[in-house]
């Protein structure tokens, strides 16, 4: 498998687990109302996950996909948009404690990519 799609496969482990921190934390109530399992997450957070591994999987730059805060085309609607950056803000630094090898992988990700988008962009001038 080569390196591209370790990543995308990885992406798709993160996803679940970052919406399933999410939901935990902020949807306590939706949670208890809907008599979600412990494991589980409410409907929303369900949708917003299926939407996200669907986008995941028609991504149009599958073998170079980087991060789609980065993307230059905006596949997600608007509110699913907007749903997924809260489940990253929240989720994104309790993921040191619960997850970090993933947290650190990902952040040294970042980083790299933003360091090759700065080289690129002064390429360009």
């Amino acid at each position: 498998m080569d390196k591209e799609l370790k990543a995308m496969e990885k992406e798709k482990k993160l996803i679940p687990v970052m919406i399933k921190k999410y939901c935990k934390g902020k949807h306590k109530q939706e949670r208890k109302a809907q008599g979600v399992k412990r494991d589980e997450v409410c409907a929303e957070c369900r949708e917003l996950n299926d939407y996200a591994l669907f986008r995941l999987e028609k991504c149009p730059f599958k073998a170079n996909k980087k991060f789609c805060s980065f993307c230059k085309i905006h596949c997600y609607k608007p509110d699913m948009r907007e749903k997924i950056k809260a489940v990253m803000k929240y989720s994104g630094p309790r993921m040191l404690f619960s997850h970090p090898v993933f947290a650190f992988s990902h952040a040294a990700q970042m980083i790299k990519y933003k360091k090759q988008l700065k080289k690129e962009s002064k390429s360009n001038v």
